[in-house]
């Protein structure tokens, strides 16, 4: 009979991104295929609201400063009243609360998972955190397995990249219609062709080289517009907003906003763009959702060179690559995917069917599902040996 979980999954995190959706996404893969799932996260925060529509055992946990020993103690008592098989931290607050209560609880299996690629210090805490209080540790990216390798001498049974799964829609919209859909919702004309970006519009992603790379080769662009899809911050796109006027391409930047179901748009684009850049010389990207969203589309994408990217873009195999906070190398780029038709049509297929094959959600909830089990063999062999686990 094979086993299945009880899994609590926490995260101090109150937005909708990469991170939420890996969360509500493997919750759900998990739950069809027979375990149990509670989530763990502020109140009315989208992934506590949509989690507890779908049906899920949740509950909410601030992860305030001003509230970290009431919020330990709620954790035990979860630990405890739950008793769960597996404890997945998402955060970095949360993370030093619930692997603690965990650990004091006696919770078999502690799983600590790192979606950005941001360095980490060794630092004594950290430590205690990354070799201590959780058994393993999943990242998003080979960048930020090999760091954190690197700093805490972790051993390869302590650390994987696991990616974030995509469920593949059901339908797709043909690409005519859907260019001619997003076109009508910016009331522009039905000829008019999309090269954009989907996801968090911040400085981090590199937009304002996307916009300096867009004037460059706008001569060579007739019929084009650049898409922004996506929320930012009132100051940010003020500052977008400010910088097109500057660059004088404001007639040309549509500003989408957030779009619950992305499928249809990257269907319209001609090419999606991955801008994001280094912060302080550190990448941040995990492998992003966002990209194997596009090339499931069958969308032809342009990345930079920054942390987990370059894990999915292959250079002239599934993408094309270019040099962080480089807007001349990224013209180039995306003038190369929308002028070279019959090269980025076989990318297209190339990373599709990569897609496909290694980044499903079936294919990261059966390398999760291993970790468990082989977890459970272990703690079994040493409960019958007397050798005490991690």
């Amino acid at each position: 009979m094979r086993s299945l979980f009880k899994i609590v999954h926490t995260t101090c995190h109150t937005g909708w991104g990469g991170l939420e959706k890996r969360i509500f996404n493997e919750s759900s893969w998990m739950r069809e295929n027979g375990h149990t799932v509670i989530i763990v996260a502020p109140k009315d925060t989208p992934l506590f609201l949509k989690t507890k529509e779908a049906g899920f055992q949740v509950y909410p946990v601030s992860f305030k400063r001003i509230s970290i020993f009431k919020d330990y103690q709620l954790l035990k008592r979860i630990c405890r009243n739950e008793k769960p098989d597996i404890i997945n931290t998402h955060g970095n607050t949360d993370s030093k609360l619930a692997l603690y209560a965990a650990k004091k609880t006696d919770v078999p299996c502690r799983i600590l998972s790192r979606h950005i690629s941001a360095h980490v210090s060794n630092s004594f805490y950290n430590r205690i955190l990354y070799k201590k209080l959780c058994h393993y540790i999943f990242t998003t990216a080979g960048y930020t397995t090999r760091h954190l390798k690197k700093v805490f001498k972790l051993k390869d049974t302590q650390i994987f990249s696991m990616p974030s799964g995509i469920i593949e829609p059901a339908d797709l919209l043909e690409k005519d219609e859907a260019r001619k859909m997003l076109a009508a919702e910016l009331n522009l004309s039905q000829d008019t062709r999309f090269i954009g970006f989907s996801g968090r519009v911040s400085k981090d992603k590199g937009i304002d080289t996307l916009l300096h790379a867009f004037k460059r080769i706008r001569p060579e662009l007739s019929g084009y517009k650049l898409v922004l899809i996506g929320e930012g911050t009132c100051d940010y796109i003020k500052h977008l907003k400010t910088l097109s006027r500057k660059l004088k391409i404001e007639n040309d930047i549509c500003f989408a906003g957030f779009k619950e179901n992305v499928w249809a748009y990257y269907r319209a684009l001609d090419c999606k763009i991955l801008p994001s850049i280094n912060v302080k010389g550190v990448p941040f990207e995990g492998i992003p959702q966002a990209v194997l969203e596009a090339m499931i589309c069958e969308c032809p994408v342009v990345g930079s060179d920054s942390g987990g990217i370059t894990d999915i873009i292959e250079h002239e195999k599934t993408g094309l690559i270019f040099k962080a906070g480089d807007a001349d190398d990224l013209g180039q780029k995306i003038l190369k995917t929308l002028l070279d038709k019959a090269a980025t049509r076989k990318r297209i297929a190339i990373a599709q069917e990569q897609v496909k094959k290694h980044h499903t959600i079936d294919a990261m909830g059966r390398d999760v599902i291993r970790i468990y089990r082989l977890h459970k063999v272990r703690l079994e062999r040493e409960n019958f040996t007397g050798n005490p686990c991690l």
